[in-house]
């Protein structure tokens, strides 16, 4: 089965922590069929890209593999990682497949694709936010697109967009994006773009034999 990085809700987990704790659930979540519906409004939101020298698919293939992009996050007082994945719907990554993701703060929120177009496309719902992030977004939609370049090489362009679960949030939750998201996100392309110098360059390396 093929493995997608776990990009979706690493950095939504803990919004607006500082209105205080609130306890994990006793039971997990598990309803698949209960995610809103996507609308159109005024989402808070955050895109960034990087261009790599590596060939598309060879790209996407080896940034999806041990969730490169996961990795080169690091988790912080407010951002939590996923620590177990639980699918309860369908083969992911396929069309309409969903998932629960739990995280090291004992939190929850599931996650349905969208859009899966092998290789240039790959889109997600996330919903169910068991942490105070719920307290303020109704979903969010998670994007990462990648295109070929003229030289050869590889873009990928990462988006979120957070849909508030109340219009007059949506200043509050678009700053949010701005002090938290955008470094996260930017901080991570950045070691994958990194990594991925490293492990391409190698593979090309003519033998020493």
């Amino acid at each position: 089965m093929r493995i997608l990085p776990i990009c979706s809700v690493l950095m939504l987990v803990a919004l607006l922590g500082c209105e205080g704790e609130i306890a994990p659930p006793a039971i997990p979540p598990s309803n698949v069929d209960s995610a809103p519906p996507i609308r159109d409004g005024a989402y808070a939101v955050y895109e960034t890209s990087r261009t790599f020298s590596a060939p598309l698919v060879p790209l996407r293939r080896w940034i999806e593999k041990d969730s490169k992009i996961v990795a080169a996050m690091e988790e912080t007082d407010r951002i939590k990682k996923p620590v177990a994945v639980v699918v309860l719907k369908g083969d992911w990554p396929d069309v309409n497949a969903v998932r629960r993701l739990e995280f090291s703060d004992g939190h929850y929120v599931l996650e349905r694709v969208l859009e899966n177009n092998i290789p240039t496309l790959f889109r997600y719902q996330v919903w169910n936010y068991t942490s105070a992030a719920g307290r303020n977004l109704s979903y969010a939609i998670g994007q990462q697109a990648w295109e070929s370049s003229e030289s050869g090489g590889a873009k990928l362009t990462w988006t979120y967009r957070l849909m508030p679960n109340a219009a007059y949030k949506r200043p509050f939750v678009q700053r949010f994006v701005d002090s938290d998201m955008r470094p996260l996100m930017d901080n991570a392309l950045d070691r994958v773009q990194s990594w991925a110098i490293e492990a391409f360059s190698a593979a090309t390396a003519p033998s020493q034999n």
